[in-house]
């Protein structure tokens, strides 16, 4: 997920996403990724949900734009805490970009407390979450893979490094990774990433979502 602006910006492009190439400049600040701790979480939801708010999925989940905002702050520490048991989180220095991962290499655990801290934070709209929930995870992968649950980033740039520090380790053990897109210029992102498209499925009166997977790739 980008800005509003980074992503009207990529989308005049008229090349198919489909064509495009592999290759992406990183910047040279690579090296500020960064882990988190539970501590960190409230801040970076909160870094989260502003990169995110202008998401087409977003707006699709949470139409109110005066409740998004907060919705969206409590559905990503809620996010993050799994994360942290079941999965990765990585940053950039500023907050500029998160990335959440969840490993679905296992089986995760059910969240018993999942609906009703679902309709604390989403209230009406939880059904939409519900939803959404549905759909991702009837399209994803039946083999082992890491889930990029959520990638939110200032720029297409900030987001290449966050994509190529977590994949650089995937490619170490041989793990594939899988993510969706909600945009041409998301859909870009990843496939400069490695990433490969399948057919768009579209949410109820909502956008379309690209599943995506980058196959296992093992360093030489």
């Amino acid at each position: 997920m980008f800005t509003a602006t980074e992503t009207q910006a990529q989308m005049t492009s008229r090349t198919d996403p489909r064509q495009r190439p592999t290759s992406v400049d990183l910047p040279a600040d690579a090296s500020a990724v960064t882990c988190i701790t539970r501590a960190d979480i409230p801040v970076v939801a909160a870094a989260a949900a502003r990169l995110a708010q202008d998401d087409l999925v977003a707006g699709w989940l949470l139409p109110d734009p005066r409740h998004r905002l907060t919705a969206l702050r409590g559905c990503f520490a809620l996010l993050l805490e799994h994360a942290l048991q079941h999965g990765f989180v990585d940053r950039l220095a500023g907050e500029r970009a998160v990335a959440i991962w969840l490993d679905r290499t296992r089986s995760l655990p059910t969240r018993p407390d999942l609906l009703r801290r679902l309709q604390q934070m989403c209230g009406h709209d939880t059904d939409a979450a519900l939803l959404l929930a549905d759909v991702t995870a009837h399209h994803a992968p039946p083999s082992p893979h890491l889930h990029l649950a959520l990638l939110a980033a200032d720029t297409p740039a900030d987001a290449a490094v966050l994509l190529a520090h977590r994949q650089q380790r995937l490619d170490r053990v041989g793990v594939a990774a899988f993510a969706y897109a909600s945009t041409q210029a998301q859909l870009e992102a990843l496939m400069d990433a490695g990433f490969q498209p399948s057919d768009a499925v579209r949410l109820p009166a909502g956008p379309p979502l690209w599943p995506t997977l980058r196959p296992v790739t093992r360093d030489p």
